[in-house]
């Protein structure tokens, strides 16, 4: 039985370049576990953990994006492998595809030996080093660009961010009608309106007078 292990590191990073490329292999999408979560650390990765506990047993495979998916430790990593292994449990990856002899080889078919052990811990450092040394610049030249892009704009007279007359309006919008009623547990003064909203008291007559 294939597996199938897609991950990111936070909420607002995106699965789905992971998950395509999994059913572009055939995966049935009930096989494919998705998790959100740093890969600092193999600790408190719920969905990794369950199909580990739960799911895979002897003779199956775990497909994996990159071997990075697992984690950012090679050590963590390392370990996991080869514990997967003595288990008889495959992991395959599909950026990493020449390690996937290695693994199945020095791993599966025959029990690891110290050499196998030592090969591998050398390759994953190796392979993960890179990795973050190109995540690092990936990142890089992405600020660069978006620095370049903004600096484009403001040459060419785009302003960027919240226009603050609209700050206002969106608070007072809020508080105003506080000012309105004394009978309400929620009353406002004028006064202390103004100080809430954050304006001028020149501004917060503007504002109403525009209502």
């Amino acid at each position: 039985m294939k597996y199938y292990y897609a991950r990111v590191s936070s909420e607002s990073q995106n699965l789905d370049r992971q998950v395509e490329c999994f059913k572009e292999l055939g995966a049935n999408p009930r096989t494919i576990f998705q998790e959100k979560k740093s890969g600092k650390s193999l600790e408190n990765r719920e969905v990794w953990n369950e199909l580990l506990t739960e799911w895979v047993k002897e003779g199956d495979t775990i497909v994996v994006k990159n071997l990075d998916r697992i984690g950012r430790n090679a050590k963590e990593v390392r370990e996991c492998l080869i514990d997967l292994a003595q288990k008889g449990v495959i992991v395959e990856s599909l950026d990493q595809a020449y390690l996937n002899d290695f693994l199945r080889k020095n791993l599966i078919e025959k029990e690891a030996d110290s050499l196998a052990e030592a090969m591998l811990n050398v390759m994953l450092d190796t392979m993960l080093q890179v990795d973050l040394l190109r995540a690092e610049w990936e990142r890089k030249e992405l600020r660069k660009r978006q620095q370049e892009g903004i600096e484009r704009a403001l040459a060419k007279g785009i302003k960027f961010g919240r226009n603050k007359n609209q700050e206002y309006r969106e608070k007072f919008n809020e508080i105003y009608p506080l000012t309105r009623d004394k009978n309400n547990p929620n009353y406002l003064s004028v006064k202390d309106a103004i100080k809430v909203i954050g304006c001028s008291k020149a501004m917060f007559y503007k504002l109403r007078d525009e209502m």
